[in-house]
């Protein structure tokens, strides 16, 4: 089996190459026991771990804030996949962003194929897109990243940082006026931004205003970004693809020759499988 291992830090997207796709929040605590306890944990290095949505329910959660953690980590990320998919060992695909290529040997050490960001979302929509020339953008939730093919020929990339959903999420935060919520932590409050509402003492409250203000200042950063680092190209390549789970929050980047694969968040995991 191949997997596809688009390991983020807002929410991590595995697919395999027989077509299963999942997706979890990339959330980790340490498990702390109990009389009764259901969550679904995995042991690496004599430590037991609880993965996902499961850790947002433990005292000792570990927060990752940098590439390295992130990294450091991967393999209780990793044998959660795997145990996830029910099988001990599998081929796995991933990818860092072009700013941290010089990482790789920290995954490839442990037997994982790394290639650059953003040439996964390439490999998933290149026979799907008829065009010479086409724009990758990937909106992850720390980072964009962008590769310029052209001809089949990656021409140049690089990395955003601070420009994905994070800064949207922050954007959130700056206009609420609960101050619980403000001091909720980012990767809680990122579900509060996607659900667009939160549950107070019982009160259901509605934040879709919130957030949608949150969203048309994050476009207005993102494009004045990107119109910084790669000029012209917004408006004189063939094709802009546009990917990752920040896909579903961009708007009105320019009026035509935009693709945005199906279930865009999944495409770069997809891709992967296809190196």
């Amino acid at each position: 089996m191949k997997i596809g291992f688009d390991l983020g830090f807002g929410w991590t997207k595995v697919c395999t190459d027989e077509g299963t796709c999942f997706k979890f929040p990339t959330w980790l605590a340490y498990h702390s026991g109990g009389a009764i306890s259901e969550m679904e944990t995995v042991i690496v290095d004599g430590k037991e771990y609880v993965v996902g949505e499961d850790a947002k329910y433990e005292r000792q959660k570990i927060a990752i804030t940098s590439i390295d953690e992130l990294l450091n980590y991967f393999p209780v990320f990793r044998k959660y996949v795997l145990s996830k998919l029910n099988v001990d060992d599998a081929e796995i695909i991933t990818g860092l962003p072009p700013v941290h290529k010089d990482k790789a040997s920290m995954l490839q050490k442990q037997g994982v194929q790394v290639i650059p960001q953003g040439v996964g979302i390439w490999l998933d929509v290149k026979d799907k897109v008829q065009t010479n020339e086409m724009l990758i953008l990937d909106l992850g939730f720390n980072t964009v990243d962008y590769i310029l093919v052209v001809n089949n020929s990656k021409k140049k990339g690089n990395t955003l940082e601070k420009m994905g959903v994070e800064r949207m999420v922050e954007l959130f935060r700056n206009k609420l006026d609960i101050s619980i919520l403000k001091q909720f932590p980012l990767q809680r409050l990122m579900d509060v931004f996607e659900k667009g509402f939160a549950t107070i003492e019982g009160e259901r409250i509605d934040l879709t205003p919130i957030k949608q203000k949150a969203v048309d200042e994050y476009n207005e950063v993102l494009f004045t970004r990107l119109k910084d680092e790669v000029g012209n190209l917004i408006e004189e390549v063939e094709t802009i693809i546009v990917a990752g789970g920040g896909a579903y929050y961009l708007r009105n980047l320019r009026k035509a020759g935009i693709f945005i694969p199906e279930a865009p968040e999944f495409a770069q995991a997809r891709g992967y499988t296809r190196a």
